[in-house]
């Protein structure tokens, strides 16, 4: 498990030890790791050895020597098999890396850390999508059996027409970040991003981790003019994040568009909402239900598509 920003690995073992010792049960210690932490959180199975390893007299919160366990791990084949591993699966914890490889946690961080120079970082993205009270109805449940000669029965398609709202849906590698319905009648401004937007993903990370909200988050978003004006950059300067550039015109390789919104609307298809009272619910109960996995892998498919920019030398591309 990679270190967050206010606990290392044993940090976090001791805390579990104390917490422990005052009966707090496994998973209130999770939800507490988890709400400081984040993503570095170390797993609720691991939470849960450690307690039942406490409870049992554990005093140590060090790795116990296991006979045969490697315990330097710093030779070429080693690093070269992490660096590998890293690359494919930027996304895995030091447990994670550890166990494919072969060594111990203390040894995947050394090289992690001290060897390779890395650092996780979180990144947070976002974009708006138009979501209508009828969504129409995907092309392949339209599709219907018929005798020869029967008549298709009638489906609805999209119309520009239609009552709709546009959303401003933000996520993460872990859960939906915020989802925030552009008010009837406004455009989405600079303004409004700066003003409304913004400070709802800010929210979420400070109930999250409460420390240090937003600050050292990386947000990716696409080169709309709302995103890009200045009072937008400088309130991204403000809370403490940094732009990830993206190249322009570029859907292919934007998370919500590749990903999310596709899903979210094939979800609501055939749905049909009487006003936006009844809408915002169905959107966001949707987007908590989604896999935590899910939301992890989607990073780790974008990160493969902008290695396939690369290898098609920033050509415009597709793919499924």
């Amino acid at each position: 498990m990679a270190s967050c920003p206010n606990f290392s690995e044993l940090e976090q073992r001791t805390y579990i030890k104390f917490r422990t010792i005052l009966e707090i049960p496994p998973k209130s210690i999770y939800d507490e790791l988890a709400t400081i932490c984040g993503e570095d959180t170390l797993s609720y199975s691991t939470v849960r050895r450690w307690v039942s390893l406490f409870r049992e007299g554990r005093t140590f919160v060090q790795d116990a020597p296991r006979p045969g366990a490697p315990k330097l791990a710093t030779n070429n084949d080693k690093l070269s098999e992490v660096k590998e591993y890293v690359k494919s699966f930027p996304h895995s914890s030091v447990e994670e890396v550890a166990n494919y490889v072969g060594i111990s946690t203390g040894s995947a961080h050394t090289i992690l850390k001290a060897d390779l120079e890395l650092r996780k970082v979180q990144i947070v993205t976002g974009d708006e999508t138009w979501i209508q009270f009828k969504p129409p109805i995907r092309k392949q449940d339209g599709r219907v059996w018929l005798k020869k000669g029967e008549v298709p029965p009638a489906v609805c398609v999209s119309d520009f027409r239609a009552p709709k709202v546009l959303y401003c849906i933000f996520f993460d590698g872990l859960s939906p970040v915020a989802q925030i319905p552009v008010p009837k009648g406004q455009t989405l401004t600079e303004q409004f991003y700066a003003d409304v937007v913004l400070p709802e993903v800010e929210k979420h990370y400070l109930k999250r981790r409460p420390k240090t909200g937003t600050r050292g988050l990386k947000i990716l978003h696409d080169n709309a003019r709302p995103h890009k004006s200045l009072a937008v950059r400088q309130k991204i300067k403000d809370m403490g994040m940094h732009e990830v550039p993206h190249p322009p015109y570029s859907p292919d390789i934007a998370p919500c568009d590749f990903w999310l919104f596709r899903k979210l609307k094939d979800n609501l298809s055939g749905c049909e909402f009487e006003d936006r009272l009844s809408l915002g619910p169905a959107v966001n109960r949707y987007l908590e239900v989604i896999p935590k996995d899910e939301y992890r892998k989607t990073f780790e498919n974008w990160i493969k598509r902008l290695n396939s920019v690369v290898a098609y030398k920033e050509d415009y591309f597709e793919q499924s």
